[in-house]
């Protein structure tokens, strides 16, 4: 039997085929006017959406869907654009994703939280675990298959650093104790969600699942790190300090992009996805003294172009008539997400030691979904495993969850907390 969502058609790579078409005398489409429709779109959306004080990528997301749409009912006429299929789009969104784990790595800042490392990375892997976990029990119904629960869970595993850190401050709850402990769990959540889903890309692009292949990969992973952490962040210190000695500055971008494309290079050549590069680029910037200045000019970069349209390319995807036709689907998925990963962010905080309040405040400020599930999202759809309505269906439990989010955090923040009992018997967190 055909398990829900899954694709009838093969692809090599994890990228959907396209072509560079020819029209009239030979003439080569670049698909500059696809590029030009389709972040024109994406940033109308963005712009509107930060306008209702929502995060932009929702917005971009919703302009590709409306994007797609209007095309599709305009195929056989003279005003048809062939943005899904334009090789041109495809290649600038996936440069959006290199960006997106660039400037992810490059913004963690691990000396705020060095003291309780640990206990962030056990409580992001038990919420990890739980959440597969509760994957495989509430939703053989759907009769996923082991790939497709792979992608689903590394999807709904992250949190958005973005929303949780805009929600709090508006309710003036980032400096409390829950609001401190929310900031740390997302810097943590932030790694291993980015390692989760270039597992979860490897396992799909290179090999089946077994559990030899992931711990083969995994001590891969660690070994790689562990040599170029220590070489590679020699090298970028002493390169970048060369740089600035010679007061050529300008091309320190230039010169992370060619960093990043060979670190790239080098992980697939090994049998890992090229994300493993660009997260061990990300993370040896991080720790340079340019980083801040690096993560400004390249977010700019991003944001500008590459970024808006890969958010706007995934809408692209999305089947408005699988929408309409799989309402229940979408409020039974909505409430099992929603349900999994508050419990699954609840419940590693009391077995730190919080209050059940403390818990529940800490769990609703990590439900709002992160930008990087969409991109795993991507992933499964680009290797066959996720198809419509499955993909059009979780793409809109993620844009009503990030829009609900807020508000779910801000009621529940309400809640006063429990500050009897002897506190010093809980975990304390620098800065908490």
């Amino acid at each position: 039997m055909k398990a829900l969502g899954s694709s009838d058609h093969e692809t090599d790579g994890l990228t959907p085929p396209g072509k560079i078409g020819t029209g009239g005398e030979g003439r080569v489409n670049f698909g500059l006017l696809e590029i030009a429709i389709l972040l024109l779109g994406a940033k109308i959306g963005g712009a509107f959406f930060l306008k209702l004080r929502q995060p932009s990528l929702s917005g971009e997301l919703l302009a590709g869907i409306v994007m797609g749409a209007i095309f599709a009912n305009l195929k056989g006429t003279p005003f048809y654009v062939d943005l899904a299929g334009s090789t041109t789009v495809q290649i600038v969104a996936q440069l959006g994703i290199m960006f997106m784990i660039l400037l992810a790595m490059i913004a963690i800042d691990l000396s705020s939280i060095e003291k309780e490392i640990e206990k962030l990375v056990l409580a992001q892997a038990v919420s990890a675990v739980i959440i597969y976990a509760l994957l495989i029990t509430l939703l053989p119904i759907l009769n996923l298959t082991v790939n497709q629960t792979l992608v689903i869970w590394a999807a709904i595993f992250g949190s958005s650093t973005a929303i949780s850190a805009r929600t709090l401050l508006s309710i003036n709850g980032i400096s409390s104790r829950e609001g401190q402990a929310i900031i740390g769990l997302q810097i943590v959540n932030g790694i291993i969600e980015i390692l989760l889903i270039s597992s979860v890309t490897n396992v799909l692009q290179y090999s089946t699942f077994s559990a030899a292949a992931v711990l083969s990969l995994a001590l891969m992973i660690i070994g790689t790190f562990a040599v170029m952490s220590r070489i590679g962040s020699r090298f970028i210190n002493w390169l970048f300090n060369l740089f600035q000695v010679l007061r050529i500055n300008e091309v320190l971008i230039a010169l992370i992009l060619v960093l990043a494309f060979s670190a790239a290079a080098v992980t697939e050549a090994m049998g890992m996805t090229s994300y493993f590069g660009y997260m061990l680029v990300g993370v040896l910037v991080s720790r340079t003294e340019q980083s801040k200045r690096i993560l400004k000019e390249m977010g700019d970069l991003g944001e500008a172009f590459f970024i808006p349209v890969f958010f706007a390319s995934l809408g692209l995807a999305v089947s408005v008539v699988a929408v309409a036709g799989n309402v229940e689907l979408i409020l039974i998925l909505l409430a099992a997400i929603t349900a999994i990963r508050f419990i699954a962010y609840t419940v590693p905080m009391v077995l730190l030691s919080y209050s059940a309040v403390e818990a529940v405040k800490i769990g609703s400020g990590l439900i709002s979904m992160s930008e990087y599930g969409l991109l795993m999202l991507s992933v499964g759809l680009a290797a066959g495993v996720l198809a419509n309505p499955l993909y059009s269906v979780l793409v809109v439990v993620f844009l009503i969850v990030n829009m609900g989010a807020p508000l779910v955090t801000g009621r529940l923040f309400k809640i006063p907390t429990y500050s009897g009992g002897d506190r010093r018997t809980r975990t304390e967190i620098k800065g908490w």
